[in-house]
């Protein structure tokens, strides 16, 4: 069975954290935004278009705390990893039906992303970093360079997910301006 060294589970721990958080705090800072992209996937009924948009950020942000209370860690990653799933699902079924053009409602209007099939391989990443936060930890003392690998770590993680958001987001219009230079 694969143990972790409780450094390694910490780094990812928070680094969801830091990445559901943020991305419940923006959905929250702009409800209205969020609740239209969420409408625009076109996939739950009207009637339950705004307790939707209300449950995505709401059940984030659970999941975001939770993973770092130890007796609750294993529970908000499950709530990380369903999350994960339904925004997956949402994804494939709009890309299916051909819908490229829909905001993906992920950091609401602070970063407009159409959907693309990067976005569910990039959840299928962050799946994966759940399902590993979650395996047993190795029982030992944390050191204070283990303190500042986590920190170092997590931000690290943060920050290429970021970077990796931004180019996603950001392809379309890249392969729009090669075009016009063709």
């Amino acid at each position: 069975m694969l143990t972790l060294d409780p450094a390694a589970s910490w780094t990812i721990s928070i680094a969801l954290t830091l990445v559901f958080g943020a991305s419940a705090a923006i959905k929250f800072a702009d409800f209205d935004e969020f609740r239209a992209a969420v409408a625009n996937y076109r996939i739950v009924p009207e009637t339950l278009e705004t307790p939707a948009a209300l449950l995505v950020p709401v059940a984030e942000i659970t999941g975001a705390v939770g993973i770092l209370i130890p007796r609750t860690h294993r529970d908000a990653a499950a709530i990380l990893l369903l999350l994960l799933a339904v925004f997956t699902a949402a994804i494939v079924i709009n890309l299916m039906r051909g819908r490229l053009h829909v905001d993906c409602g992920c950091f609401g209007p602070a970063l407009r992303q159409p959907l693309s099939w990067w976005l569910p391989a990039r959840n299928v990443i962050l799946m994966a970093l759940a399902t590993i936060a979650v395996a047993p930890s190795k029982d030992r003392a944390m050191t204070p360079l283990d303190f500042a690998t986590v920190v170092f770590g997590a931000a690290t993680l943060v920050v290429l997910y970021l970077a990796a958001n931004y180019l996603l987001a950001n392809l379309p219009r890249m392969r729009a301006l090669e075009i016009a230079d063709a």
